[in-house]
């Protein structure tokens, strides 16, 4: 009888266990020890990356520190030739890094995909991007010298004041809206090209020697009407006088700024606009006023007693609202050529001081015609 029992209990224990194996499917049948934490997943590999690449982890602040700029060398574009001694806008600039692997991992490890950039002077050209992207290798980065409207202030800062003798120009790289990587490195870029200053000054020498003879020659420059007899020139007037100054000042802005920053198409602004509709109104309406349609011939013409005198005088000697316009014509002149020698861009003067200058314009016509109509 016990041994019955003793069988029966043996069964119902085996039936127990099977119950709870059924269970739990797929456990295992024996304890085993508890599996690793699970490492955390690798950064993903920015595109044209190697899986080696792809899985390196993001330097430490350490390694990221110990990269600094070893070598900086310049070279023309699409060209075979050997390397320059000094870089201008639109050349090319070879970088050289100590080790390049730690800033490739930093700006793949990056949480939006910030890029390498350049730094010139310390400060980022944020659109010069590395072109090929790299040369792990050589521990290379290659990058052209482009202007765009993204980098203008960037430019303006490094080519603004220009002058004849290279600039020394601090070189380094690094991430985007970071700070650049150690260097000690420069590079001289001359910001005139020599080439194109003598092409642009040799035609504006041309065209002012031509311009200068006509004024002394012809009647360009002068009032309107007939001679006033043999021997005798008109009066210099004043309005085409200040026509011509803003023709020339704006002529030499737009070819200096041009042959330096190579744009020839954005460099007209509203402000240029409005200076030479204020000077072409100016110009008419004296004209209007000194030779009315319909009018006989006057009598007794007025006698040129040379340019200052007369560009400030009428019938009666100097008078304020010419020597009131002829100030403000030199005063807004000498800014104009400020700006454009320290900004590389034509002024963008305010409504204000534009107002100004069409105020004097219209004051010297009103009193045209109150006091020296003839």
């Amino acid at each position: 009888m016990t041994g019955r029992i003793a069988v029966w209990a043996s069964v119902l224990l085996f039936w127990l266990l099977a119950r709870d194996i059924a269970a739990q499917p797929g456990a295992p049948a024996a304890p085993t020890a508890p599996a690793p934490a699970a490492a955390p997943a690798p950064a993903p590999a920015s595109p044209g990356a190697t899986p080696a690449q792809g899985a390196m982890a993001c330097p430490t602040p350490q390694q990221y520190g110990a990269v600094t700029v070893t070598r900086v060398s310049a070279y023309v574009p699409n060209s075979a030739g050997p390397p320059v001694r000094e870089v201008s806008l639109r050349d090319g600039i070879v970088v050289t890094v100590n080790d390049l692997a730690p800033l490739l991992a930093r700006e793949q490890c990056s949480p939006r995909q910030k890029r390498i950039v350049l730094f010139l002077d310390g400060r980022p050209l944020a659109d010069i991007r590395p072109y090929p992207p790299s040369n792990p290798v050589a521990n290379t980065l290659n990058f052209v010298l482009n202007r765009t409207e993204t980098s203008r202030d960037v430019w303006t800062h490094l080519l603004g004041k220009p002058s004849f003798r290279p600039r020394d120009l601090a070189v380094s790289v690094g991430i985007e809206d970071e700070y650049p990587v150690a260097s000690q490195q420069t590079i001289p870029m001359r910001v005139i090209p020599m080439g194109w200053f003598a092409l642009w000054t040799s035609l504006f020498s041309l065209l002012a020697v031509t311009f200068i003879v006509l004024a002394r020659r012809s009647d360009v420059l002068r009032d309107p009407g007939p001679p006033p007899g043999p021997g005798r020139r008109k009066p210099y007037s004043l309005a085409r006088t200040q026509g011509a100054v803003w023709f020339g000042l704006i002529l030499a802005s737009y070819l200096f700024i041009g042959m330096i920053t190579g744009d020839y198409a954005t460099t007209i602004t509203p402000t240029v606009l409005a200076l030479m509709g204020i000077s072409a109104g100016t110009v008419i309406g004296s004209s209007l006023i000194d030779r009315p349609p319909g009018t006989a011939q006057v009598a007794d013409p007025s006698v040129s007693k040379g340019w200052l005198a007369d560009i400030l005088s009428d019938q009666y000697g100097v008078s304020f609202h010419r020597f009131q316009m002829a100030s403000w014509t030199l005063v807004l002149g000498i800014v104009f050529i400020q700006q454009v020698y320290r900004e590389l861009a034509m002024p963008d003067f305010d409504a204000t001081l534009l107002g100004l200058m069409g105020i004097s314009a219209g004051t010297y016509l009103g009193l045209k015609t109150t006091s020296e109509v003839k």
